[in-house]
């Protein structure tokens, strides 16, 4: 049997992470509201209710947004001529340079 692996980061209501790294979470609360208007922690409200994004380890994913698309690495074109040698020569100027040869 499959199990099915979680997705992480995941949403974790306000209460629950004040809950689990504070040792007083009712004090802490309009601080981490705050903080969640503010956008210093990776937060999103709905409705009335304050979700934070937390890792596995339960502390806050930060840096991560649902609404931000997943980047990818950029692919560098390897300049083709046809002679094996001169590719390779292109190739390596490209790379040192930084640079597209058209």
């Amino acid at each position: 049997m499959s199990q099915i692996k979680p997705k992480w980061p995941r949403k974790q209501r306000l209460s629950e992470y004040a809950k689990n790294n504070f040792v007083d979470p009712k004090a802490e609360r309009a601080n981490l509201c705050r903080q969640c208007r503010l956008g210093e922690l990776p937060a999103v409200k709905e409705g009335n209710i304050w979700f934070i994004w937390v890792l596995p380890d339960g502390s806050a994913a930060y840096g991560y947004s649902e609404d931000k698309p997943v980047q990818q690495q950029a692919k560098i074109d390897r300049p083709k001529t046809g002679n094996a040698i001169a590719d390779a020569i292109l190739s390596n100027y490209v790379m040192d340079k930084g640079i597209e040869l058209r």
